[in-house]
């Protein structure tokens, strides 16, 4: 199949990762700007490192310069795009997203296609980096046309509805589309399972597979540098037989000190370790690497959907004579009965559409009516809510679905081994039988960044508007402390100092500023934080039910008997240290929250 431009003002699903779609955008006689997520996907096909003009040269041999706008959007860099932007010829431009609205000021937007790459990253990412994505979604209808690319398109329960009437093509490959193969391997302990494959590699330089093919290098994917550090430590490790493709930040460089941060472009090693900086996009090759891919459901990070996720990773060794090139090893352990939500995925979907309704519903009359403005926001959730250039109310519904997929991913997809093969089986590929393997060894762990400096240093990072080339490290402090975000943005610098950044505490003020919550929903959410199922004496329930009061405005006395509120429970007297205490037996939660 071979194209000369791509579709116009719809949603391309390419289906298959690597068939050029990119290539196309560069390479043909259309001005274009490629949106991407990461600069990672810029280096890789420029071979840039830093913004501003490369020659780059298509499979049949054809030169065309590119602007490669990223990083800092400093006078220097401006310049030399307006400069660019003023030459003779047909102009390709990529830039991550973060840069599209500012790019967007500077040129004609109705002189260009745009493409946006990779796009089903404007959902995943949208928890740290909405900034950005906004600013995708606020300006792809003023250029002459768009197309959102990518081989694994975002599933329809989450799609923005600013995409609704988009129309959607899919090409077609005919028996073109190779079939992916996914090895199971489950354990209590994916990391030191990794650890022992490292090690296999180490003792005889090289893995059988099939009893006679022998790969020689491993490809590692995981999404979390904190883990990566760990198992390269662990393996005792050098530095000349790793390679580590990750964001190039501080906090990175600090985790894996004695370890350095490479790209996709860079020579391969013996172990190369991939992070979701390259993902998507990204080309490496190997003659007999295989792909390891490691989820841990302890780190949420490190949960990769199998639509998504996955299928890109296969499509990232692209030498067609590796004979392992479709071939996935999936190491993971599952959640088990660790189930955080009492709700099933189909209900909550229910529940978060009939809020979004809602919500569009009073939008709409408020905008309609202003004067109603002040008493009506109290009545819909600000989190799916934005004001436009024109001062109106508009629904956005990207965090609403984001919550969704977070939610499938974590407690549907991970719940167990029969669950995750399910997932991949849906998708068309072919799974072996899980193979569980029981590690009883320890594995010590590089140490997390505490909430408290996380906070401090994404309040700083928050401080200036603009401060460019962030993107990376933010994605950081979100994964590794995601409640810094609302904590942020909903307390407040002062607050959570005063909080002396204790997080439980912190959740119980979030719980007091949901505006959308009515006073008993707000109580029992506080009360879920403080209180356990099983006994309580009446002076802990008493104390924290006087808490919470106070966290939501209630002056009224707090007493222990109005438990029964918000928990099914019994009243009982038991011995506690040999003294008889009066309490309740709390049974069960009243309110299921999603």
């Amino acid at each position: 199949m071979n194209f000369t431009d791509l579709p116009s003002n719809c949603i391309f699903n390419k289906v298959i990762t690597g068939c050029g779609g990119t290539t196309i955008a560069l390479f043909n006689n259309e001005n274009y700007v490629i949106a991407v997520p990461t600069t990672e996907l810029i280096t890789n096909k420029t071979g840039l490192i830093e913004g501003g003009v490369a020659t780059i040269t298509s499979p049949a041999g054809e030169e065309q310069t590119v602007f490669g706008l990223f990083g800092t959007f400093s006078y220097a860099l401006k310049k030399e795009l307006k400069e660019y932007l003023a030459t003779s010829g047909i102009k390709k431009i990529m830039c991550t997203y973060d840069k599209v609205d500012a790019l967007t000021k500077i040129l004609n937007p109705a002189d260009y296609r745009l493409l946006v790459d990779e796009y089903h990253i404007l959902l995943k990412a949208y928890s740290y980096r909405s900034k950005a994505i906004n600013g995708v979604l606020s300006n792809f209808r003023k250029y002459s046309s768009f197309c959102f690319l990518s081989a694994t398109p975002i599933d329809a329960d989450f799609k923005p509805s600013i995409l609704e009437g988009v129309e959607e093509y899919r090409a077609d490959w005919g028996n073109n589309v190779d079939t992916l193969f996914v090895k199971l391997e489950q354990t209590n302990k994916p990391y030191l399972k990794a650890a022992h494959i490292i090690e296999a590699y180490k003792k005889d330089g090289y893995v059988t597979v099939n009893g006679d093919m022998k790969s020689t290098e491993a490809f590692f994917f995981l999404n979390s540098v904190t883990d990566i550090a760990a198992i390269l430590k662990h393996c005792n490790l050098r530095n000349d037989e790793v390679k580590i493709v990750c964001a190039d930040t501080e906090p990175n460089r600090k985790k894996l000190e004695g370890y350095t941060i490479s790209n996709s472009r860079a020579a391969s090693k013996k172990f190369t370790f991939i992070t979701s900086k390259s993902f998507e996009g990204a080309d490496y090759y190997s003659e007999d690497a295989l792909c390891y891919v490691v989820s841990n459901s302890t780190n949420k990070n490190t949960l990769l959907d199998i639509s998504t996720d996955i299928y890109q990773i296969a499509g990232r060794i692209r030498t067609a004579t590796n004979p392992f090139r479709n071939l996935i090893i999936h190491i993971f352990n599952s959640a088990g009965q660790r189930r955080i939500e009492e709700i099933e995925y189909n209900e909550l979907v229910d529940r978060v559409n009939k809020e979004l309704k809602g919500t569009k519903l009073i939008v709409d009359f408020v905008n309609q009516n202003p004067e109603a403005k002040d008493g009506a926001k109290k009545s819909f959730n600000e989190e799916y809510v934005y004001t436009d250039e024109d001062g109106l109310y508009k629904v956005n519904d990207m965090v609403a679905k984001l919550e969704l997929y977070t939610f499938r991913l974590e407690q549907s997809i991970y719940k167990n081994g029969i669950a995750l093969r399910k997932a991949y089986e849906g998708t068309g590929a072919t799974t072996t039988d899980i193979d569980y393997t029981r590690i009883d060894e320890a594995m010590d762990k590089a140490k997390k960044i505490s909430f408290k400096d996380a906070f401090i240093r994404y309040a700083e990072l928050n401080s200036n508007k603009f401060q460019l080339g962030i993107d990376s490290e933010l994605e950081y402090l979100v994964n590794a402390q995601p409640l810094i975000v609302d904590a942020y943005n909903k307390l407040g610098t002062d607050r959570v100092r005063k909080l002396r950044y204790i997080k439980k505490d912190i959740e119980k003020a979030l719980c007091a500023t949901e505006d959308n919550k009515n006073l008993d929903t707000k109580i029992a959410k506080i009360l879920y934080s403080s209180l356990q199922l099983g006994f309580n004496s009446s002076a802990s329930i008493k104390s924290s039910i006087k808490e919470a009061y106070e966290l939501v405005g209630l002056t009224d006395k707090a007493k222990a008997t109005d438990i029964i509120k918000w928990f099914n429970a019994d009243e009982k007297t038991l011995r506690v240290d040999g003294k008889p205490t009066k309490g309740y037996i709390l049974n069960s939660k009243k309110y299921i929250f999603g």
